[in-house]
């Protein structure tokens, strides 16, 4: 059985969510351990103060290291041996389904929500802690992000939910989006249920169920396709990154230094360009020119380099698409990592 453990200045908070719905009952049930720890019973001071001003100034207060540090330390004697800490940040890697499951296979794990403008890096850097994101955006505190993470692990736990099924055919569970759902009436609005689902025939519903999930997939979260069809094989062999517009240079690499060339980008948006374009050119060996297509083999490391690429063009009205394609055109060479076709010269 895993054990969670949530250390937060909001233990009250944390609980009545985790003591609700198919968690709750979960936990009443002897299916999970969740544990919810107060980081002010471990202040040193008659006002269980956790936080100060930061060196260097700035607005709001951190979190002090030595609280945080005896509370992670107190939880895993508890636990009875060493425990992975987690620290929720805007700035940690995106919290993925495969990271869900990961965790989900863990005996256990501590998850520790900052406040205020943070915590001291120190103690992140002393509990060699991992930094997990919800997202490219900012709340009050990790004690939401806390919680979803908590809930995600929790809900694949033997016992947690009915079978297997209730969560592996789940969006994201196998890269691809949920097919869609129905229930009564057959017909709402004038909307009917699709004939296949009122047919029967188990076969043709689950062949439906496979055909749509790559549909709703397509038109709703592309990218993902970058990973698999139904039968396992790549959706899009290729991928290439294309000027969204005319008039704009077609390569993004020649835009972006456009810009670096021209003073336009600011001191952050240059080191972003740097590092990703490094991390590019280190993975696969681009082609310069009009085009740079790739293998889908590597599209999903490449695209989370190429995103915030786009990200920066897009801030300075110069849009760049991601395009996934079975076909780019006249093939000239072909390797195991790179192709080349007509629309692209060497120098």
């Amino acid at each position: 059985m895993i054990r969670i453990d949530i250390a937060t200045l909001f233990p009250q908070m944390c609980e009545a969510f985790l003591s609700e719905s198919i968690i709750g009952r979960a936990r009443r049930g002897g299916y999970i351990e969740l544990f919810c720890h107060d980081i002010r019973d471990y202040a040193d001071n008659k006002h269980n103060r956790v936080d100060d001003k930061p060196y260097g100034g700035g607005t709001g207060m951190v979190m002090q290291a030595q609280p945080i540090y005896d509370c992670i330390s107190a939880i895993k004697a508890q636990a009875g041996s060493d425990r992975r800490v987690i620290y929720m940040s805007p700035q940690g890697k995106p919290l993925t389904q495969q990271k869900v499951k990961e965790l989900a296979c863990l005996d256990g794990f501590i998850i520790l929500c900052g406040h205020y403008e943070g915590v001291d890096c120190r103690v992140i850097e002393e509990l060699d802690a991992e930094e997990i994101s919800v997202g490219d955006y900012v709340v009050t505190g990790g004690e939401l992000p806390a919680l979803i993470l908590a809930d995600a692990v929790a809900r694949l736990q033997p016992g947690v939910l009915p079978n297997s099924d209730a969560y592996s055919l789940e969006s994201h569970y196998q890269r691809l989006l949920e097919y869609p759902q129905y229930t009564r009436p057959e017909i709402w609005r004038g909307r009917s249920v699709p004939q296949v689902l009122l047919s029967g025939d188990h076969k043709s519903v689950e062949e439906w169920q496979k055909t749509m999930q790559t549909a709703v997939t397509l038109k709703k979260r592309p990218e993902l396709l970058a990973a698999r069809r139904n039968d396992g094989s790549p959706y899009a062999k290729y991928l290439t990154v294309k000027a969204a517009e005319p008039g704009l240079p077609e390569d993004i690499f020649e835009a972006l230094t456009m810009l670096s060339k021209n003073k336009l980008l600011s001191s952050k948006e240059k080191k972003i360009f740097v590092k990703n374009a490094e991390y590019l050119h280190n993975i696969l060996p681009l082609k310069t020119g009009k085009q740079r297509i790739f293998l889908k083999a590597d599209a999903q490391e490449a695209i989370e380099s190429f995103l915030p690429l786009c990200d920066i063009l897009s801030a300075h009205k110069l849009n760049f698409n991601i395009i996934y394609t079975d076909f780019p055109g006249k093939i000239i060479q072909e390797s195991e990592i790179y192709v080349v076709t007509e629309d692209i010269t060497d120098t």
